[in-house]
């Protein structure tokens, strides 16, 4: 069985890599000249607690690829999917699976191109980081769950779940969309952490603004909900008790509890790498709640001005500053 891992960054490599020490056919794509180059010549380094790796893998340009594979796994940023599929799609054997392994709701682009029982979502918790060119860093084991959005479980769905369990540990879900949105709820924190170049610790200090996170989750939750998520509990939180036909006062202590775990010198979701010049997840991410809350008529004002604020860091016609928090507590107050 021949696969392609399309996007060879920490999610794509670490779990890739593990995939070709464990003896399967796997090819690797990738634009970023150093980094293929360093795979290249050394071989892609994998960082992992449960034992660090090196491994031979073939790692090509989108120009280079050659062959039809049946299982292609998209795993660069959601802005690109896009061109990832136009790239992979004429390389995609008759029956194959596309399977996303990205921030996001990715799952419907694909089924749009091969139908949902060959359309794979898988949702993954590994905070993980490419450390240099040739180099993937991770803290922790990981863990994957994957599922067609239907939330049958197909043939397919099993031998991948099979495939992935060999080398992390992985199960299939009947909910999908609902495990794509938990995660989705803290991509978008990521986002809300990201409008000044301190920790939530300090920017979210004083309980008003911290009040202002509460709305603002409480709207990305309300959008997953009224779209049919069925939410999940994640490590930090529970989404639904975010929702805001919870009175403040319980949805505050939910995030207070959450708070416990902030540390003064962390830094949430993508302010380094908007302070790099590189383009963020924002227009598939934040944006895709905004643009689905308008279809299911729920209000996301908060939402839509922390993705302006962001678009505007990007753009450089706005600076990271605690202020930015302040501009948000007025959206908040006026809503």
């Amino acid at each position: 069985m021949r696969m392609i891992v399309v996007g060879t960054g920490p999610i794509g490599g670490i779990i890739g890599g593990r995939l070709t020490r464990a003896g399967q056919d796997m090819t690797f794509v990738d634009v970023d000249k150093e980094h293929i180059a360093a795979i290249r010549a050394n071989g892609l380094q994998v960082d992992v607690p449960d034992g660090a790796f090196n491994v031979k893998i073939p790692i090509i340009y989108p120009g280079e690829i050659e062959g039809k594979f049946d299982i292609v796994f998209i795993t660069v940023r959601s802005n690109y999917t896009p061109d990832a599929l136009a790239t992979i799609m004429p390389h995609l054997g008759d029956g194959g699976l596309l399977v996303s392994m990205q921030n996001g709701i990715n799952p419907p682009l694909l089924e749009e191109k091969v139908g949902p029982d060959r359309a794979v979502g898988v949702a993954i918790r590994m905070g993980s980081r490419r450390t240099a060119p040739g180099r993937l860093f991770t803290a922790t084991r990981g863990h994957l769950y994957v599922g067609h959005l239907h939330g049958k479980t197909t043939p397919q769905l099993q031998k991948l779940n099979g495939l992935f369990d060999s080398v992390i540990p992985c199960e299939t879900s009947d909910n999908i969309l609902g495990v794509l949105w938990s995660k989705l709820t803290y991509t978008c924190l990521g986002y809300f952490g990201s409008l000044a170049d301190a920790a939530l610790a300090n920017s979210c200090a004083e309980e008003k603004l911290r009040c202002v996170l509460v709305e603002f989750l409480g709207e990305v939750v309300a959008v997953g909900k009224a779209a049919g998520a069925r939410f999940i509990p994640l490590a930090e939180y529970n989404p639904p008790e975010l929702h805001p036909d919870h009175p403040l006062e319980k949805r505050l202590a939910v995030v207070n509890e959450t708070a416990k775990s902030w540390k003064a010198d962390d830094r949430k979701g993508p302010l380094r790498q908007i302070q790099q010049g590189i383009e963020t997840e924002v227009n598939y991410t934040l944006a895709y709640v905004v643009r689905e809350g308008a279809r299911v008529n729920i209000p996301t004002p908060l939402c839509r001005r922390v993705l302006d604020m962001i678009r505007e860091l990007e753009s450089g016609k706005r600076h990271f500053d605690l202020q930015n928090y302040v501009e948000l507590a007025v959206v908040a107050a006026s809503g």
